[in-house]
Formats: structure tokens, C-alpha cells, sequence
């Protein structure tokens, strides 16, 4: 049996419960306050670059992480469906570029061009594109969840739930990549897209932190 998959799967499976927390606040509060859709884009996204590139690794014969990218996509599909039943209740936007996907995604397209496993064909192109597409997108995923959170000055409850199940996913990400590392598996650009990750999630937590101290009810 490959750990290495499975803390890989793991990492995202812990994800997809803080998307099932996201989703629990959403119908429980029957509003999207305080909700960066630019997120739950752009995670979606990376979904679907991992279906895009699965059949040009060892995943593909991994059964778990099909019924991973199943759950991946219907919660995406859910808490889009959320986002446009509870339109009316969306204050606030992302106006500043630096934080909106449409910034971002580009920026990460022509990162995954240059920075990627594998080698490129006759055409510049390599299925292997799309691993650094999902990772850099990913990595990027919480900023505009960050600029809205900081807009508002807190983090209610749920959506702090939400946040540390992401933390703990990139936990479970960074020791599969510590455990590529020692197998020889050494991406370094793909490893500090995760650290990076790490280090926004990071950021969140201090928000959360603060506003722990300053009596607000967070968990």
C-alpha cells in the first residue's frame, strides 16, 4: 500500500470537511456574508486540473481518490448552487485586483508553463502543467477569502471551522511532500506553493486568534 498516496488523498478529504462546515454555515445562517466566491472558484478549479492530470500519474490506480474527486466536485457544485440562492446577501466584493482570481489565475496559468513536473512536447505542452496549475491555484485559493475576512475585521464560527480544516489539510500535504523528498521526489517550486499555503492559512489564524482574545465566540 502507497502512503504516500494516501496522505496525499487524506490531506484533501480533510479539506472537503471544512467545505461541508462552509456549507453547514451557509444553510444554518441563509447568507453568504463574509464569503469569497473567488475562492470556492478557483478550488474548483483545481479539482479539475487534478482530473486533468490523474491518468499521467501513479494516482490513477488509486481507488480513493476517485470517490475523493467525486465528493470534490458535488460539494463545489453545492456551495455554488449556495452562492446563488443567498446572491442578495453578498456585501462584500473583492476590489482589489491583487485578490481577484481574474489576477490570479493568469498569473498562476503562466507559472505552471514555466515551473512544472515532466518534460514538454514538440508543442510546449505537457499534461504535467496541470499539477502545477492545481497546486499554484490552490496555494493562491484563500486570498481573496483573506482580503474579505480582513474587510470585515473577524471570523464567525463556522467559517473559522472551515479555515482550520484547511490548515490541517496543508498539514497532511506538507508531510506528503516531505515524504517525496525523502523517496528523491524533490519539486521544490511545488513544495513552496503548499508552504505558501501554509503560511496564508497562517495569516488567517492570526485574525482568528485576535479575535478569540478579544471575546469574540469563534468555535
Amino acid at each position: 500500500m502507497d502512503y504516500i498516496l494516501i496522505i496525499f488523498t487524506l490531506g484533501y478529504l480533510v479539506q472537503h470537511a471544512g467545505a461541508y462546515f462552509l456549507i453547514k454555515y451557509i444553510y444554518d445562517k441563509r447568507n453568504i456574508q463574509g464569503l469569497a466566491l473567488e475562492t470556492q472558484v478557483m478550488y474548483f478549479i483545481g479539482a479539475v486540473m487534478r482530473i486533468l492530470y490523474i491518468s499521467d500519474t501513479r494516482l490513477i490506480n488509486f481507488f480513493l481518490i476517485w470517490i475523493e474527486l467525486v465528493i470534490s466536485i458535488v460539494l463545489s457544485c453545492f456551495i455554488f448552487y449556495l452562492f446563488h440562492k443567498y446572491r442578495h446577501t453578498r456585501f462584500h466584493q473583492i476590489s482589489n485586483p491583487y485578490f481577484s482570481y481574474q489576477t490570479i489565475i493568469p498569473i498562476c496559468l503562466i507559472l505552471s508553463f514555466f515551473f512544472h513536473p515532466g518534460t514538454k512536447n514538440e508543442n510546449y505542452f505537457t499534461v504535467q502543467m496541470f499539477v502545477s496549475m492545481s497546486m499554484f491555484i490552490e496555494a493562491c485559493g484563500l486570498l481573496p477569502q483573506i482580503y474579505v475576512s480582513k474587510k470585515i475585521g473577524s471570523i464567525e464560527a463556522d467559517i473559522s471551522k472551515y479555515l482550520v480544516a484547511m490548515g490541517f489539510s496543508r498539514l497532511l500535504r506538507l508531510a506528503f511532500w516531505v515524504m517525496n523528498y525523502m523517496a528523491g521526489e524533490k519539486f521544490v517550486y511545488l513544495i513552496l506553493a503548499d508552504v505558501i499555503h501554509t503560511v496564508i492559512i497562517a495569516d488567517v489564524m492570526f485574525i482568528w486568534v485576535k479575535d478569540k482574545k478579544q471575546g469574540a465566540i469563534l468555535i
